[in-house]
């Protein structure tokens, strides 16, 4: 989590490279923030947190920070896109167009305004909807789908939100996010403590978020945070039985913060003891065991943010590494779908239960989401056509005779050695059996991953696909990626927003 000069390279070339036009940047200061005076009691360590996302200005933050943030606007900006009209946010659409309410926020992609929560509310969820969202890897935490169409959301209400204030606003309500995330249950997987930490944390993310950016007081930010917290849900329930529900969860979240932010404003109050009160959330939902030094270590100092992962593949992250790994060998080996006898995927438990059982429930999805959270199909898919992508998640796919057959080829195993050390998407190893051979490979962090960092070039391809799908043609796409590169000389961010709208 600590910034470094190799990964500020690393990063800026990720955004840069291969696109028309150059951005510039312009670094006012790397202090740290200092949300509270040295020695300052507060009575809960909500208190640091909303002074934190409060204080912290766009010059505080180090440039390979804001360089992130950028790349995760872009990326929730081009995965929401194409999800318009996917299963559960075509229905959530048409219902809040349907019930209407004053015009404040645009709709992703659209010219069509919606109060500012209902907007926050649609985007998020279509930015988590194709499972194309970037991750935070060590707690399985997808941040930017809450917080970046919140900040968007609450900028076209409020009007006036300039390039530099809306970085500052989402790099600090993710790195809370994340802090959040990891300080609950440390060293456990969310998806065996049983919470999806995306709509359980992005309740609070979005709160946090919206209260900066309306303009809200300390005293009031705690308010929204509180009543965010009364609020707070989100179970892993949704993600093992393949619903809907998985998709609609960040968008719960957006919901809940921008709400909470607006009763707030007008003098409505929550709990102040939100995270360590006798019912805060690390005593209610984690049963007293937390991190403070995860949650609060190096604040100001040291970003979440530049180790969030972006996707390279739109499915469930934790399979990604069972992508790579079969791709890596069928393309080495020239193995053809016809070789192929079986593939034995070891994965460890929390996988295992996310993504491998029930075996035949895995080897036969009946809908996009069991797809996305299927390695038998995924490593299918990557077997078959030697590349996964939107395509492969799609009714005409799953209809598909060739890779229908070869998922009921594959096997899943659980594998307790291959739990990650240092937590988030565990190890995988793989055996594929072709030509009378077995050939075999364990893959331990998936490209996207710090470890493995996506090419400017496959991230470029990842955006046009996005856009692609979305029916936006390439000048405009170009235009857009050009404008978020150089989001620091926007001067209202509903401008850009307004730009977003497919023509």
């Amino acid at each position: 989590m600590q910034t470094s000069r190799r990964k500020f390279v690393q990063l800026s070339g990720l955004l840069a490279s291969g696109w028309a036009g150059s951005a510039s940047w312009a670094w006012a200061s790397n202090d740290p923030a200092r949300p509270a005076e040295a020695g300052q009691q507060v009575p809960d360590a909500i208190h640091t947190l909303v002074d934190y996302c409060l204080n912290t200005r766009y010059e505080a933050l180090p440039a390979e920070v804001a360089t992130a943030t950028r790349i995760q606007i872009l990326d929730t900006v081009a995965v929401a896109l194409p999800a318009l009209g996917a299963d559960g946010i075509k229905q959530l659409h048409a219902w809040s167009r349907e019930t209407g309410g004053k015009p404040e926020s645009f709709i992703l992609g659209t010219n069509i305004r919606l109060p500012a929560e209902k907007a926050a509310r649609l985007n998020a969820s279509m930015a988590a909807a194709l499972e194309y969202d970037d991750t935070y890897e060590p707690s399985l935490l997808h941040a930017s789908c809450v917080t970046v169409p919140v900040a968007l959301a609450v900028a076209d209400y409020v009007g006036g939100v300039d390039g530099k204030e809306l970085i500052a606003a989402v790099a600090t309500g993710t790195d809370a996010a994340c802090r959040l995330s990891r300080a609950g249950s440390p060293g456990v997987s969310p998806f065996i403590v049983g919470w999806d930490p995306t709509p359980m944390y992005g309740y609070l993310a979005a709160a946090l978020v919206a209260g900066r950016l309306m303009g809200l007081t300390r005293e009031q930010m705690v308010a929204a945070v509180g009543l965010a917290y009364h609020q707070l849900s989100g179970n892993a329930q949704a993600s093992i039985d393949g619903t809907h529900a998985k998709r609609l969860g960040a968008g719960f979240a957006a919901y809940g913060g921008v709400m909470s932010a607006r009763l707030a404003k007008h003098g409505v109050f929550g709990s102040y003891h939100v995270l360590e009160g006798v019912k805060g959330l690390f005593k209610q939902y984690h049963g007293g065991k937390y991190s403070k030094e995860a949650l609060l270590g190096g604040l100001g100092s040291s970003f979440a943010g530049v180790d969030i992962a972006p996707k390279p593949y739109p499915c469930c992250r934790g399979g990604h590494v069972a992508i790579d790994g079969i791709l890596e060998l069928v393309n080495a080996n020239n193995i053809r779908p016809a070789d192929v006898e079986g593939v034995t995927i070891y994965s460890p438990p929390a996988e295992m239960m996310l993504l491998g059982a029930p075996l035949e429930k895995k080897q036969n999805p009946r809908t996009i989401v069991e797809a996305q959270f299927s390695n038998p199909w995924m490593v299918a898919v990557a077997i078959q056509d030697r590349e996964v992508g939107l395509r492969h998640f799609s009714p005409e796919a799953l209809q598909r005779a060739d890779l229908r057959a070869l998922a009921r080829r594959m096997v899943t195993v659980e594998d307790r050695s291959l739990v990650r050390p240092d937590g988030g998407p565990g190890f995988v190893r793989l055996e594929i059996r072709a030509r009378g051979r077995t050939y075999a490979r364990q893959v331990k962090y998936a490209k996207g991953d710090p470890n493995n960092p996506m090419s400017a070039d496959e991230y470029k391809k990842k955006v046009l696909e996005c856009t692609d799908a979305a029916g936006m043609k390439r000048g405009q796409a170009t235009r857009l990626v050009q404008r978020i590169q150089n989001l620091e000389a926007e001067a209202d961010v509903s401008a850009l927003n307004a730009a977003m709208a497919i023509v």
